[in-house]
């Protein structure tokens, strides 16, 4: 009778279910699904069942999967920050966003910049990002005499009040 751990000669691991290679578990196959607890699972059906990322192991089929892994994970952070970054090239325009780090995605802006001239205007940590996000810029549209997706023309004291309500 088996035991779970046990080794055969050839390598193999009983799993106290079956004999298997060590590493088959928590495996990528080319399609970017995980084989864990005995079945394949989405990247986000694995870390949401327990699974560790760093315990990942395969082929990533195709490099644009690496953006996907990387989405999948990053959506799996729920809390974060709300921000309002501005730059004088759009004078009057804020944009209200959300990120796991503020200042990390303020440094992304930066780079379409010669001038490096993007500002965090206000910055406030929450529990629910998209949550959190979705209410500021409902109440940006209210207030705001425009406004162009995640971009609203409103002064920058009327956008610190609205994130700061989010506290």
């Amino acid at each position: 009778m088996s035991i779970k751990g046990d080794i055969r000669a050839d390598g193999k691991r009983f799993d106290g279910f079956t004999w298997r290679e060590v590493g088959l578990n928590h495996h990528m196959n080319d399609k970017g699904l995980i084989y864990y607890k005995r079945k394949y699972r989405t990247l986000k059906g694995y870390l949401n069942t327990g699974g560790n990322i760093h315990k990942i192991k395969g082929n990533i089929a195709d490099v644009s999967d690496i953006g996907k892994v990387v989405t999948m994970l990053y959506d799996q952070q729920p809390n974060g920050y709300i921000y309002a970054i501005s730059n004088p090239a759009w004078e009057g325009w804020i944009k209200i966003g959300m990120a796991v780090d503020s200042k990390d995605r303020c440094n992304s802006y930066q780079t379409s910049s010669p001038f490096r001239d993007y500002k965090v205007e206000v910055s406030v940590p929450v529990t629910d990002r998209r949550k959190a996000e979705g209410e500021a810029h409902k109440k940006a549209k209210e207030l705001a005499s425009e406004y162009a997706g995640e971009w609203f023309k409103i002064s920058v004291e009327k956008t610190k009040e609205i994130i700061q309500e989010l506290k």
